[in-house]
């Protein structure tokens, strides 16, 4: 990878991480709604787990 390239994604990784937060906030609210009763804590750790799995099958499979 070229110096240009790491400049631009440089450029994009704040973005990025504010997206994945917003991911995660809203799968979380949606789990807090389906299932009142729900742990926070523990719908937070799910659905990490869940970003995590779906960016290993991005990854693998293209």
């Amino acid at each position: 990878m070229g110096e240009c390239e790491q400049i631009e994604i440089a450029r994009y990784h704040r973005e990025i991480v504010e997206d994945l937060r917003h991911m995660l906030k809203k799968y979380v609210r949606i789990m807090e709604r389906d299932v009142p009763e729900v742990d926070e804590q523990a719908a937070r750790a799910l659905v990490m787990q869940a970003l995590k799995d779906s960016l290993v099958e991005v990854e693998t499979h293209p």
